[in-house]
């Protein structure tokens, strides 16, 4: 699918306000995330629809850290139903960026427009799969909207993709306890109880998939890519191809 160039600008204009939403949100409003649970809370019954339809905006967009809605579908649905909303919605956004990104950028921008050294990770990105996105999903220093657009501009499948971003659900399922044990706010370890430990369990695994991502970046990015072009023949796809 090839978009008209103003089109085609426009649609780039949008996916770099949503990869700079989040910062942005962090400055002007920290505390988004208690008042969207006040507000869901009066919502009665029709709160779980639109929790999952703010969840899949802010997995699509980052204009509030992930972690916050998560929080709020804890302390407004309890661990297991809000747990499942909100994981849905984490889904649901994911795939809409990763689309998006495809649609607009194309499944080889990475690979073309990024340099040697990114179109060695997207090759490791279609060779790897699913591996290798589940530790980009593991690591908490990868913001989640920017990372599904680069995914959605690299040359990784869709189902890769999917069963990747599956690795992020752990994180919000911790979030999502944290919110419905009424323990969103507080510092690690401020105290003895489970909220506390749990904290300290979701830093924890982040600090090692973290570690992990570094160092298969590092070899990635270290090898000396030969020649000064890839062939097209060796990205698989087309501008729509999963």
């Amino acid at each position: 699918m090839t978009l008209p160039p103003l089109s085609r600008l426009a649609a780039l204009a949008l996916l770099g306000g949503l990869a700079a939403a989040p910062l942005v949100a962090g400055i002007l409003a920290p505390d988004a995330a208690a008042r969207l649970t006040a507000r869901l809370a009066e919502l009665g019954p029709a709160g779980p629809a639109i929790l999952l339809v703010v969840q899949a905006l802010v997995a699509a967009s980052g204009v509030v850290p992930a972690s916050g809605v998560g929080i709020a579908a804890g302390a407004l649905l309890g661990p297991v139903e809000g747990f499942c909303v909100a994981a849905l919605g984490t889904m649901m956004g994911a795939l809409i960026t990763f689309a998006l990104a495809r649609t607009v950028l194309g499944a080889r921008a990475l690979a073309r427009f990024g340099g040697r050294r990114l179109a060695a990770l997207d090759g490791a990105l279609a060779a790897e799969g699913w591996r290798l996105v589940c530790l980009i999903r593991l690591s908490p220093i990868m913001p989640f909207a920017p990372t599904s657009l680069a995914l959605g501009a690299s040359t990784v499948g869709l189902r890769d993709y999917a069963l990747g971003t599956l690795a992020a659900l752990p994180a919000l399922f911790a979030y999502v306890a944290l919110g419905a044990m009424g323990q969103g706010g507080g510092h690690l370890l401020s105290g003895a109880g489970p909220a506390e430990w749990l904290r300290l369990g979701v830093l924890s695994a982040g600090a090692v998939a973290t570690v992990l991502l570094m160092l298969r970046l590092r070899r990635i990015l270290g090898r000396t890519v030969p020649g000064h072009a890839l062939p097209n023949g060796n990205l698989p796809g087309g501008d729509l191809t999963a």
